[in-house]
C-alpha cells in the first residue's frame, strides 16, 4: 500500500510491504535513508562531546611520561621532591613511603584541573587546544606560560606549532650552548598534535554556521 505525505512542496511516497510480518520494503529502505535532518551545527556541543576522549588521552600521555615510581617519592628533573605521576610534593604535604596507583592518579587530576583553570584564566582557548596549553603549564609551569612567546601568539592567532617545539630546546649547564632534549622534543609535538585534534570541527563550524 503507497501512503502519499505531503509537507509544503515535498512529496514523500513511502511504499510498505507485509512479506511475512511487517517487513519494509527495499524501495521504502531506500526511502528512509535518504529522508534525513539537518541540524544546524553548534560548534560548543561538537567541541564538548570531544572533550572527554580528549581529555583522557592527555591523563594517559602524562602517566606515561611521567613514570609512577613504583609510588615512591623522587626527584624529578628539575629537583623537586615528587610522587605519583608528576605530583611536586608542597611544604605541608605529606605522603605515606609508597602511594597506590588510585592515589596517584586522583593526585594527577586535581593538579590538571588546576592546569586547565589556569589555561581558562589566561586564555580564550576551548577543547583540545585547552587541553594542549593545560598540558604545557602542568608540564612547564604556570609562570613559563605567562612569560611566553606561546602566550603571546595564542592571542595573535599566531604560529603555534613553532611556538610549542621551541620548547625542545635548553641550555646545557656551565656553558651557553643550546641542545635538543629528544624527550622534550616529543612532548612537544604530541602537544602540537592535541592542539590541532579539533581542527576539523573548527573547519566544518565555517561552512554550517
Amino acid at each position: 500500500m503507497n501512503n502519499l505525505l505531503k509537507t509544503g512542496a515535498m512529496v514523500v511516497v513511502l511504499t510498505f510491504a507485509t512479506t511475512g510480518g511487517n517487513l519494509m520494503s527495499e524501495q521504502s529502505e531506500n526511502v528512509r535513508h535518504q529522508i534525513k535532518t539537518v541540524e544546524p551545527f553548534n560548534l560548543d556541543e561538537a567541541l564538548e562531546q570531544s572533550w572527554q576522549k580528549n581529555y583522557e588521552e592527555v591523563i594517559a600521555f602524562i602517566k606515561h611520561h611521567e613514570g609512577f615510581a613504583n609510588g615512591h617519592a623522587y626527584r624529578c628533573a628539575s629537583g623537586n621532591l615528587t610522587i605519583g605521576y608528576g605530583h611536586i610534593i608542597r611544604k605541608g604535604e605529606h605522603f605515606p613511603a609508597q602511594i597506590t596507583k588510585q592515589q596517584a592518579d586522583s593526585l594527577l587530576r586535581s593538579d590538571f584541573r588546576q592546569a586547565i583553570r589556569t589555561a581558562e584564566k589566561l586564555t580564550n582557548l576551548k577543547g583540545s587546544r585547552k587541553l594542549a596549553v593545560a598540558h604545557f603549564i602542568f608540564s612547564k609551569g604556570c609562570g613559563a606560560f605567562t612569560r611566553s612567546t606561546l602566550r603571546k601568539e595564542i592571542a595573535l592567532n599566531g604560529e603555534i606549532d613553532r611556538e610549542f617545539m621551541r620548547w625542545c630546546w635548553y641550555t646545557k649547564p656551565g656553558t651557553k650552548q643550546k641542545v635538543k632534549s629528544n624527550v622534550a622534543e616529543g612532548i612537544s609535538r604530541w602537544e602540537v598534535k592535541m592542539w590541532h585534534k579539533d581542527d576539523n570541527l573548527y573547519h566544518w563550524s565555517r561552512y554550517f554556521n
